[in-house]
């Protein structure tokens, strides 16, 4: 059975091949999409979760070199600086609960640090902190010593056993989860700690030239209100000079409408692409049993019963379907190790990879949709060929 399969559609050449690209297209733009979705939809929910601020004050005109969505989900850590002090004067406003600051430094090469690349430094007070917390099992309570770290997930194992951070010899405390941010390649100190290291650092005098002594600075301030209170917080934040508020709540419908835009498109494609590959498969297997009623009614002719001529039909489905598939899936998996890099060069969607057993699991579902497909192409023209009478089409060449 297979060596009539293989010389029917090595016979029909160009058809075969046409029909293989159309599935193997349709597999690798719908696998690479579906990975892609729920990768940014596991990383926004993981950090709506954890968010840990219902505010995060930045200084006004941090707004003009990074977009408030992109700081606060991916957590992209910029050099921007304001004074200490702003930190108790929010903490003392009506309505907050906790006012934890942060501090942005910068690892800027490999030569005084155990990372391989330059890898940001986050300095913050670990004792009153409630936004890094919830991302590593470390008790923080007590806070970190001044050559502790807490390091994210792409950087950890470079200080598995210890190592520097500009120049200084550091202790790996924890590593935080996955997060989708650029806390996953950031370093985390105590926040004294960050400010008497980079004030050493020359690459970075410029920054302290202009801004002050970094240990009179912050960079961040992350608050949490009591519920009720958020309006009226943010009214007294905004009368602070030189500072601006981003609200979590705000930019959580932001993002998640444009997610749900995201969504949409990429579903709306992908069943096109469903569709228009059921459609090709219709119309081949139909022509199939057009084309080839002659050749069908000898095989039937020669003593092969009906359920034998619609096993070669089959299995022909079953080699185009499934070799498309297959390669369908390879290449869609190649698409889809791009999406991280690109997402990161051109979005604010905080990303977590689909885990192997989620992908796979994903990958079967698209095989299974798409052998339902083949079969449903197939089912009308088998029809057709099981009325085939042997010698009326051999003497006529119709189907009846």
């Amino acid at each position: 059975m297979f060596t009539l399969i293989r010389h029917a559609l090595s016979m029909r050449r160009s058809q075969s091949v046409a029909t293989f690209l159309a599935v193997a297209l349709s597999v690798a733009v719908v696998f690479s999409l579906a990975l892609s979705f729920m990768g940014v939809q596991s990383g926004l929910q993981r950090s709506s979760q954890r968010l840990g601020a219902d505010i995060v004050v930045i200084p006004a005109d941090a707004g003009v070199s990074v977009d408030s969505t992109e700081l606060l989900f991916t957590g992209a850590p910029v050099n921007m600086y304001m004074d200490a002090q702003l930190a108790d004067t929010i903490a003392a406003i009506p309505g907050v609960t906790r006012a934890s600051a942060q501090f942005y430094g910068q690892t800027l090469n490999a030569s005084c640090c155990s990372s391989a690349a330059a890898t940001r430094l986050i300095g913050f007070s670990a004792a009153d902190d409630a936004v890094i917390a919830p991302w590593c099992d470390a008790d923080l309570s007590q806070g970190l010593a001044e050559n502790q770290i807490i390091a994210g997930c792409d950087v950890a194992a470079d200080f598995e056993s210890g190592g520097k951070v500009l120049g200084h010899n550091v202790e790996l405390v924890d590593r935080l989860d996955a997060t989708g941010t650029d806390l996953d390649g950031s370093i985390l100190m105590d926040i004294d700690a960050v400010r008497a290291m980079v004030s050493d650092t020359e690459e970075l005098q410029y920054l302290w030239d202009e801004y002050g002594d970094p240990a009179g600075l912050i960079s961040c301030v992350l608050v949490s209100v009591a519920d009720g209170q958020r309006d009226s917080v943010i009214s007294e934040i905004s009368q602070i000079p030189g500072v601006a508020a981003i609200e979590a709540g705000g930019a959580v419908q932001k993002v998640s409408e444009q997610l749900g835009a995201l969504f949409a498109i990429m579903a709306s494609a992908a069943l096109l692409l469903v569709l228009a590959t059921l459609f090709q498969l219709f119309a081949r297997f139909f022509s199939l049993a057009w084309d080839r009623r002659a050749e069908l009614a000898l095989f039937r002719a020669v003593g092969a019963s009906k359920r034998e001529v619609s096993r070669l039909i089959l299995g022909e489905v079953g080699v185009l379907v499934g070799a498309g598939v297959v390669v369908g899936l390879l290449f869609g998996a190649l698409l889809y190790l791009a999406v991280p890099s690109l997402l990161a060069n051109y979005g604010s969607f905080p990303y977590i990879a689909p885990s192997l057993g989620v992908c796979l699991l994903a990958a079967l579902a698209i095989a299974a949709v798409y052998g339902l497909v083949g079969l449903v192409s197939v089912a009308w023209p088998l029809s057709r060929i099981d009325r085939i009478d042997p010698s009326s089409a051999m003497q006529t060449g119709d189907i009846d």
